[in-house]
């Protein structure tokens, strides 16, 4: 399979149906057994507010999982992923974050965008899933345990939360909890 060729037009329709002024760009692609690598990937301008860099993302489509669920799906792995600043009002930005490495299993079906098993290890660690209706970008359900090694970034994340409307819970000092129940606003 092309992969290479198939990740490159995922990512170009992707980078389309983002919202302006927001696009998606990377240095090079490289073919690996099964999937894609893409190298330097940059988020610009997501939703407006901010971007998000990876030195790595790689992409491994998932056949059996496609068939069996009647839904793509494909694992993502990444490593050295930066949030930038966040510009949460034309006046205000709070400092970015390093989520660090780490995966998940992507699947998209009638409901939306399903995130598997999220993990990531850096200063923003998290560990769960969640589903994002992708028409309205709303979280309808999630389950995802957030932790925060960034005084500064901490200090502003209930901002974030209201700014993006995100089901975010404080259960401690750097732990969090993104949780919303299937139905539920």
């Amino acid at each position: 399979m092309p992969w290479k060729q198939v990740g490159e037009a995922v990512l170009l329709s992707a980078s389309a149906r983002l919202p302006e002024p927001a696009f998606i760009a990377y240095s090079t692609a490289e073919r690996v057994a099964g999937g894609v690598v893409f190298n330097n990937l940059e988020i610009r301008n997501l939703m407006g507010m901010t971007d998000v860099f990876f030195n790595a993302v790689t992409i491994m489509p998932n056949a059996v999982s496609s068939l069996l669920g009647m839904a793509p799906t494909c694992r993502v792995a990444f490593t050295g992923a930066v949030i930038g600043d966040v510009a949460v009002t034309p006046l205000r930005k709070i400092p970015g974050i390093a989520p660090g490495n780490g995966r998940v299993t992507i699947s998209l079906n009638r409901q939306g965008m399903f995130l598997e098993g999220l993990r990531s290890d850096g200063e923003l660690s998290t560990s769960g899933s969640l589903l994002v209706d992708l028409s309205g970008m709303k979280i309808l359900w999630a389950d995802v345990a957030v932790n925060i090694r960034s005084e500064a970034f901490e200090e502003n994340l209930s901002l974030v939360g209201s700014v993006f409307a995100l089901p975010l819970h404080r259960e401690a000092p750097g732990r969090w909890y993104l949780r919303r129940a299937h139905g539920s606003e």
